[in-house]
């Protein structure tokens, strides 16, 4: 019964609901129709861009490195030259730390203290001379040694000599009291010949050094030369024009009961 009742019930609330409004297609068609200009009207245009050109990528070729070949450069081959001495002015040095083997004739003689010490020699010549072996003989030529008095008698000679040729030389000695003496020695019959004998303040007195010089220079003449006789650099006497001749030379000293050293000797050749 009450199932009968309920189902009249809705039959005719459906049909007062068709007449009293649009029908079910209606609302359809009206939904639809509002949510499309919805749509339209809230949502702007969307454009999708065609895609822009793009440039292919060039074609880089990159080349295979290959070996780098290594430049070799060969010499033309050249003539050895043969090293030869240039020709020049003949020289002697000796500081004396050693013997040298240039003074091969020294009698009593000794290398001490870096220095040549000669003496004391017994009375038996007047003049005992040391040869400069290692100097050869030159006819113009120009020496120096620092000659430094040690011991023994005040009033002896000691120094150098010069021009040793035909059995002649000259002598040039100093004394611890400041004298000098330049002399010819002939050694036969030992004979001497006063050249010049003077006190001079360019010697420097007691055990002081003294440096010695002696030049045989080429004189105006032919075969002659000038002799110029210096002391601590002051040239204290000139022989001008003696005849020349390769010559020898070396250390000195007169008498005996001296002793001398020397240092520092120089030998060098002028060439004319």
């Amino acid at each position: 019964m009450h199932r009968k009742t309920l189902v009249a019930l809705v039959v005719i609330w459906t049909l007062l609901l068709t007449a009293c409004g649009p029908s079910a297609s209606q609302l359809a068609a009206t939904y639809v129709a509002e949510t499309m200009s919805a749509a339209s009207t809230s949502l702007p245009p969307t454009f999708t861009p065609l895609p822009s050109h793009t440039p292919l990528p060039t074609n880089t070729l990159t080349p295979t490195p290959s070996d780098t070949p290594t430049l070799t450069i060969t010499r033309t081959p050249i003539n050895t030259p043969t090293i030869t001495r240039t020709p020049g002015p003949f020289s002697f040095f000796d500081d004396f730390t050693s013997d040298s083997g240039g003074w091969e004739n020294c009698e009593i003689c000794q290398w001490k203290d870096g220095a040549l010490v000669m003496g004391p020699y017994v009375p038996a010549a007047i003049l005992h001379k040391n040869y400069c072996t290692g100097c050869n003989s030159h006819t113009y030529y120009k020496i120096a040694v620092d000659a430094t008095f040690v011991d023994g008698q005040v009033d002896r000679f000691f120094g150098i000599f010069v021009g040793d040729a035909n059995g002649k030389q000259y002598y040039f000695g100093i004394s611890p009291w400041q004298f000098y003496v330049i002399l010819q020695h002939i050694d036969e019959g030992e004979k001497w010949e006063s050249m010049d004998f003077h006190w001079s303040g360019s010697v420097n007195a007691s055990y002081s050094t003294n440096h010695i010089e002696v030049a045989i220079k080429p004189a105006f003449q032919p075969n002659t030369g000038d002799y110029l006789f210096s002391l601590n650099g002051t040239t204290l006497y000139i022989i001008y024009g003696v005849p020349v001749s390769p010559s020898r030379t070396g250390l000195a000293m007169d008498y005996h009961a001296m002793t001398a050293s020397y240092d520092n000797w120089e030998y060098v050749e002028i060439e004319k």
